[in-house]
């Protein structure tokens, strides 16, 4: 049993400047909590656990994070910000513990009916569902099972590496932002082509050792992020289909120092520590598609980088025991233009803030997720905020605290 968080936000071409909401501050954490973490994870999909405890202000929101897009999606821009500028590289002693696929292809369960009154329901993994929706609580069933073992016999689907000419991405450039300001660790803007301290991967790597067990692992995307690649590529400046999932991690791959790993997945550490911002510019225009699982529904989300390294969908990973995903804004049904924000923490913590954002449908909106001092915070930013190579303290501070922003405490079961 979870419960549900929601908030949105929204993407891409020309700005718009959104105005219905301007952020959402998630306050009330719990200082402690635990959940079961892989001690391995073999191609037989064996996954033995053990209980991990943490604490802190922001925890589990403090280890390791990666970004998520799903499509119909175009990003813009995306950055990374950190009070200690090498602290992607560093490694905590939660750190160790990260794995490595959980692409949370938001096939995060979408909705199995939507009430009229955009009550909309998330479904995952075959077990009960609670949310609070707009004051209303709500139980559903998960059925989604697209992460679970393929039958016997079955063959993986031909999904051969490309070897692209595009060039990789940069490694970060070392910033002093200064005390009490934020430097920028990961870039990516798409009409240079410009991609410095990330890595884009998607679950695209078809293992034949593998895919019977735990489905498709992480791997290389091809610039159109669809694709498996056979080396790291720059995402080109182009439209991401309805459905398709691609993954941003640091550019840092693991070296044993993960924790468990899916085999022949293509491990990178994420982001970790208790002072960060990930920033984004994206449009999320209408597809009209229908008909099938996630059409028409982007989002964009922040998940702990364990799953991401192991299986993002299925019984292998820490996600269910509440490692931490940060919903920043998605679409919960087809063609819906109001956009929501969850917590999906487990027995630790969740939380059901009422209001929505609106989708950048036609232009981009700006968006940052803030980790900051015991809060985890949604900014709609100005359409003239730029990604510069630092963030003042007080600018930080300015978005949490500002009188436009909805305080929300989150759920303690």
């Amino acid at each position: 049993m979870r419960n549900i968080a929601i908030i949105g936000a929204a993407l891409l071409v020309t700005v718009v400047e959104f105005t219905s909401a301007h952020g959402i501050t998630f306050k009330g954490f719990p200082s402690s909590g635990s959940y079961q973490k892989l001690k391995s994870l073999n191609a037989q999909g064996d996954c033995p656990t053990e209980q991990y405890k943490f604490n802190g202000a922001n925890s589990p929101l403090d280890e390791e994070l990666s970004a998520i897009v799903r499509g119909p999606a175009k990003v813009k821009q995306f950055a990374v910000y950190t009070q200690d500028n090498t602290s992607s590289r560093k490694r905590s002693p939660k750190a160790d513990a990260h794995k490595r696929h959980h692409g949370h292809q938001h096939f995060h369960e979408k909705n199995k009916e939507i009430r009229e009154d955009n009550e909309d329901v998330e479904k995952r993994n075959g077990q009960l569902v609670t949310a609070t929706m707009f004051g209303t609580v709500v139980t559903m069933t998960d059925t989604w099972d697209a992460a679970s073992p393929a039958p016997a016999g079955a063959k993986a689907p031909s999904s051969p590496a490309v070897a692209s000419p595009v060039a990789a991405p940069a490694a970060a450039p070392v910033i002093d932002a200064g005390k009490g300001n934020w430097g920028r660790v990961a870039y990516y803007d798409a009409e240079s082509a410009t991609a410095n301290g990330l890595t884009f991967l998607g679950n695209v790597n078809w293992n034949s050792e593998t895919f019977e067990t735990l489905g498709a692992t992480l791997g290389y995307v091809t610039p159109n992020g669809q694709n498996s690649s056979n080396k790291p590529t720059i995402l080109e400046n182009s439209l991401i289909p309805d459905g398709v999932e691609f993954v941003i991690s640091s550019d840092t791959p693991c070296k044993n120092d993960c924790g468990a790993t899916a085999p022949g997945a293509n491990a990178y550490h994420g982001w970790n520590g208790a002072e960060k911002v990930f920033m984004i510019e994206i449009r999320m225009p209408l597809s009209g598609q229908t008909g099938y699982l996630n059409a028409d529904m982007p989002a964009f989300w922040l998940l702990n980088t364990q799953v991401v390294n192991q299986q993002q969908y299925g019984k292998c990973s820490c996600w269910a025991t509440g490692c931490g995903e940060w919903d920043i804004h998605e679409i919960l049904k087809a063609g819906a233009t109001t956009g929501y924000a969850s917590m999906h923490m487990g027995s630790n913590y969740a939380g059901t803030p009422p209001q929505g954002l609106p989708r950048p449908t036609s232009g981009t909106m700006k968006i940052a997720a803030i980790v900051s001092g015991g809060v985890a915070h949604v900014e709609v930013l100005s359409p003239n905020t730029s990604f510069g190579k630092t963030l003042s303290g007080a600018t930080v501070s300015g978005y949490i605290n500002s009188p436009n922003s909805t305080p929300f405490n989150v759920i303690i079961p």
